[in-house]
Parts: structure tokens; sequence; C-alpha cells
């Protein structure tokens, strides 16, 4: 396999974004809805009616709520009819302001739609795995059991480094997105190194910093793909990865020695995953209609 650009472009690639990463100059900015709920979730008298007003400050993120309170795994459908409803009947308080915080800060990073790393696949993947996140952070021991909302958030944004690259380097990303289909054999994280010397969980997690984002979100997208890893906040990375592995095993992939042992030390039973998986897929045709109305 031949690099997509020569050494010399792939370093000088590789430096400057690296050091834009660290300075934070000519970065993505922070979006002033996922601002202002980083603000609220550090105001202690804040309430529902706060997040709402946030929220319906943002069209597309006021109909991606909706969208999910009315999900058939819910049972309310039509008869919510507003987003306080939806906080309060269906997400309650700290999981809205998350969902919302993670909405908002995704969905200004616009890149080209198709293809493995595209719009459509990289939104279809990571709402996916905020909601396995989630039924996972709530299925674990209560002495062991995380925040369902940082949980939910973790998976949400996971991937976002994707999005960072197409919108700075989109010629690049172009190039990255053709050679992943090309060669679907091989783990994308590989072929970002191979290819750009730089992989989306670094520039995830590191812009998730500089933007403040909260610090167990920032640790489970720096690493995500390594579920050895068992520093602070190690729960919300093992997480994510795990909702990984479920996803591509309701495609008909079978449970590894690897992954009966994740089981087992997160205190997870295959009752356990037999329901996240039962949820996932009851609402995967809902899923697909958030992804078609968040990407147009």
């Amino acid at each position: 396999m031949e690099l997509i650009f020569d050494s010399t472009r792939k370093q000088r690639l590789n430096d400057e974004l690296r050091s834009r990463l660290k300075t934070g100059v000519d970065l993505p900015v922070l979006p002033d809805v996922a601002h202002e709920l980083i603000l609220l979730r550090n105001r202690p008298s804040a309430d529902v009616a706060d997040v709402v007003r946030i929220i319906t400050k943002d069209p597309v993120i006021s109909a991606q709520f909706m969208r999910y309170g009315r999900m058939a795994i819910y049972g309310y459908g039509e008869r919510i009819e507003s987003i306080d409803e939806v906080i309060q009947l269906v997400l309650g308080y700290e999981k809205a302001l998350y969902m919302a915080m993670g909405l908002s800060a995704g969905k200004s990073l616009r890149i080209e739609m198709d293809g493995p790393l595209g719009a459509k696949a990289t939104w279809q993947n990571s709402l996916k795995n905020a909601l396995v996140s989630q039924f996972l952070a709530k299925e674990l021991p209560s002495e062991n059991r995380p925040n369902e909302g940082l949980s939910y958030l973790a998976g949400l944004l996971h991937e976002i480094g994707f999005l960072v690259l197409g919108v700075l380097y989109p010629q690049e990303f172009a190039a990255l997105n053709r050679t992943v289909g090309t060669y679907n054999q091989m783990e994308a994280r590989e072929l970002e190194f191979h290819c750009l010397g730089i992989s989306h969980d670094m520039i995830g997690s590191q812009l998730l910093h500089n933007w403040s984002l909260p610090e167990e979100v920032v640790t489970a997208v720096a690493e995500h793909h390594f579920p050895e890893y068992d520093g602070k906040h190690a729960i919300y990375a093992k997480l994510v990865y795990l909702a990984n592995r479920l996803i591509h095993m309701s495609d008909g992939v079978t449970y590894s020695d690897k992954d009966l042992l994740m089981f087992a030390e997160l205190g997870l039973d295959e009752a356990a995953i037999e329901r996240v998986l039962a949820n996932l897929n009851e609402m995967a045709s809902d899923l697909d209609v958030m992804v078609e109305k968040l990407v147009a």
C-alpha cells in the first residue's frame, strides 16, 4: 500500500495539525449552544427549564430531541408534544444536557456525506454507540456504575476526530475515506497512521479538551481503542470500546474470549448483553431517521 501523500507532505500535515491542536489556533470553535450547556452543567441551581431554553435556540437539536422522545421503544409517540416533555418523561435533566451538548458540538462540523468515514457512517455509529454505552452503564453493578449521561456523551463524540479532520483537511480526509473503503479488511486507525501519521482519537480528544468538555468524555475519546487502559475514568473508555464491539456483534459477530473477559471484568452477564442488543435493534429504524435529518 502506498502513502496517500509523499512523506514530506505527510510530515508537514502531521506537524501542523499537532501544533494546531496543542495551541488551539485555527481550530473549530465550540458552538454557542454547547458552550452555554457546559456553563449550565457547572451551575448547581440549573433546572429543566434552563436546558429547554438553550435547546430551543437550535431548531435542528430541538427536532432531534422530539424524534428521540417519540421513539417507539418509549411508548409515547405523538403524545410527546414539547422538549420539556421529552426531558421530563424520557431523558431526565442530566442526560438531556449531555445529549444536547454532544449534538451541538458535532453537528457544526460538516464533512462529505458518503464513504466509511463520511458523515452518514460516522453519525450512524456515533448515535448507536451513545445508546449502547448508556444501556451498558445502566446494566453495570451499582458499585461500578458510571454516569449514564456522560456514557452517552462519550459514545456520541468518540469519532468526532473524523469530523474535525474532514473540516480542517478536506482533501486529505477524502483520500483517507477512499482508502479505508478500499482496504476495508484493515482497521481505520491503522490506515490513519499509515497515511497521515495521526489518528481520530488523538485529534478528537485534544479538541474536546480544548473545548473544556467533561474529563470523563475526553478520556473515553482518547482511550476507546485501548480496552486495557486502566487509568482515571477508564470505565468510560471501556464502555465505548465494548459498545463498538456489540454494534458489530448485532450484525452477526460472535463473542471472543477477550469479549467474555471484559464482560466479567465489568460485571456483565450475557443476559444483560442480550438486553442491550435487543434495545438497539428495536431503535434501529428510528436511529436511521435521526441520522438522515442530522446530516441533511
